[in-house]
């Protein structure tokens, strides 16, 4: 049967990095007090120095265990350890000028000596721990002298078993201060290998965290513009919100995995287009969106109202590519979307605990757009009157008069979006028609340029297909572009008006390109 570790022994390998290099520091000063005391035994037992020597000999055993145990007290009490390490070694030095000066200013041991000393000085604190070290090794020799007597012994009266054990008793501290500083290297490497760790760790986190926020909200937590608290502010923002129409039915109807797959795609894609204009992705309800301009960062109330309905535009013409894309997948529902949007005055920012904080917004106005979404017909966007004068300069709307919403005394007058100005004149650039076996969808805003090849060889091939009265089927999906033609499924009364489309939309594709 295998041991069980006995509690207490096993190895700490959380130690702290400090805590061991302290530890080590008092081993090395041990050892300099007992090369010491070694040096000055064989003196003793060599005639060399008087027998009553032993009380020096007895002060420098005694010092380094007295010391030992007043640096792990104060390491124990957590109090003062640096300044109490500066300390001992202070009188480390002056004990070693005393110790040289009882050596009678042996050359060998004494130079012996003061590199040890002077040497863990250097390693322990620096340029000014070592001169003040110096001063203290000359303090220590001197009262030494007064103590014991100047005395000094000639290189030729040192016995060589002294010379010797001094060489020896240096080699010791060489080799110790050696294995310190490959411990100490050791353990930083250790401790950065750890660190490095958890940081990838932490990035890992990170990285998951963040597809539960939006990445503004994200942002701001990290660059530290915002803290994770409870607090909340009155801002002026355009709120947005949209849902499927008949998708509660269809999800009684289809397979769980292709529900899944289909709100996961189209929740995907109207967070890239959120993304895309800046808007605050606020929270997922089943198929509904809920989004927000102006908060944590805004560019005005004119211009965050532009970019919410200028979103709203884009989401709709790329629900109509979804569309076309389930279409071919067997989904034969005719999926459409509601918009709803306002602006005004709401409380943002966290709300919840101290322990659980939820990112968004409330007030009446919030509310006023969730009302407009549900009066909205399908697949068209319906604004507010507050945020129709913020866009009537570059959004073009239809008044539809005054509706009751649940909630308001007061009836409210609300817009029809049609489309951006900017884009009025360049109706060729969108595109959206279907037919049985046949559907295509194009918005040259949102076409990239290297798919543009693959454009005109797929609208190419469907046309010169049809024309020669060839089985043709092809199936293209890029972004801003879809097309399927199955040839076995066109009415023949069709067949000339989609290849003038194929035609035509070719040369709009070729000509507002570049190559």
């Amino acid at each position: 049967m295998k041991a069980s570790p006995v509690p207490g022994k096993r190895r700490r390998i959380d130690e702290d990095p400090q805590a061991h290099s302290r530890r080590m520091a008092n081993y090395i000063r041990m050892l300099e007090f007992i090369v010491a005391v070694l040096l000055l035994s064989i003196g003793i037992q060599q005639r060399v120095y008087p027998f009553d020597y032993l009380l020096i000999l007895a002060l420098l055993l005694a010092y380094p265990l007295v010391a030992q145990i007043i640096a792990a007290y104060m390491e124990r009490k957590g109090q003062r350890q640096q300044e109490t390490s500066r300390v001992l070694v202070q009188l480390d030095a002056i004990l070693i000028g005393m110790a040289i000066a009882s050596l009678h200013f042996s050359l060998v041991p004494s130079m012996a000596l003061l590199i040890i000393v002077h040497a863990n000085a250097v390693t322990s604190g620096g340029l000014y721990i070592w001169l003040m070290n110096i001063f203290g090794t000359v303090v220590g020799a001197v009262a030494g002298s007064l103590i014991l007597g100047f005395h000094i012994l000639p290189v030729e009266q040192t016995p060589v078993m002294l010379t010797l054990m001094s060489m020896v008793g240096m080699g010791l501290f060489v080799g110790a201060s050696a294995f310190q500083s490959h411990s100490q290297t050791r353990i930083l490497l250790s401790a950065q290998a750890h660190m490095a760790q958890q940081q990838k760790q932490a990035v890992e986190l990170s990285r998951k965290l963040a597809k539960y926020l939006s990445p503004q909200i994200w942002g701001s937590l990290f660059s530290g513009k915002r803290d994770a608290k409870v607090e909340t502010r009155r801002k002026k923002l355009t709120v947005f919100f949209s849902d499927i129409k008949g998708f509660s039915n269809m999800s009684e109807e289809l397979p769980l995995d292709v529900l899944t797959k289909m709100l996961n795609t189209y929740l995907s894609e109207m967070t890239r287009i959120a993304s895309h204009h800046g808007g605050t992705v606020d929270k997922f309800i089943g198929d509904a969106v809920m989004v927000f301009f102006g908060d944590p960062s805004s560019k005005g109330s004119k211009e965050d109202a532009t970019a919410c309905v200028a979103m709203a535009i884009d989401m709709q013409k790329q629900m109509k590519l979804l569309r076309q894309r389930w279409k071919r997948e067997g989904i034969e529902h005719k999926l459409e979307i509601r918009i709803g949007i306002n602006t005004g005055y709401c409380t943002v920012g966290n709300f919840g605990t101290d322990t659980r904080l939820d990112y968004t917004i409330l007030g009446t106005d919030v509310n006023l757009a969730s009302r407009l979404e549900s009066a909205c017909r399908p697949g068209h966007i319906l604004i507010s009157q507050a945020t129709q004068e913020l866009v009537k300069d570059r959004i073009m709307c239809r008044a539809m008069g005054d509706i009751q919403v649940k909630g308001f005394n007061r009836p409210i007058s609300v817009f029809e979006v049609s489309e951006m100005k900017a884009r009025a004149g360049s109706g060729a650039g969108f595109l959206s028609l279907e037919a049985p076996g046949f559907s295509i969808h194009m918005d040259l805003h949102k076409v990239r340029n290297f798919d543009k090849k693959r454009i005109l060889v797929s609208l190419a091939t469907g046309a010169t297909g049809l024309k020669k009265g060839e089985d043709t089927r092809i199936d293209l999906d890029a972004q801003g572009f879809s097309l399927h033609i199955d040839s076995t499924s066109i009415r023949d009364r069709d067949k000339s008006k989609i290849m003038e489309i194929l035609g035509r939309t070719a040369m709009t594709v070729k000509d507002r390109l570049i190559v």
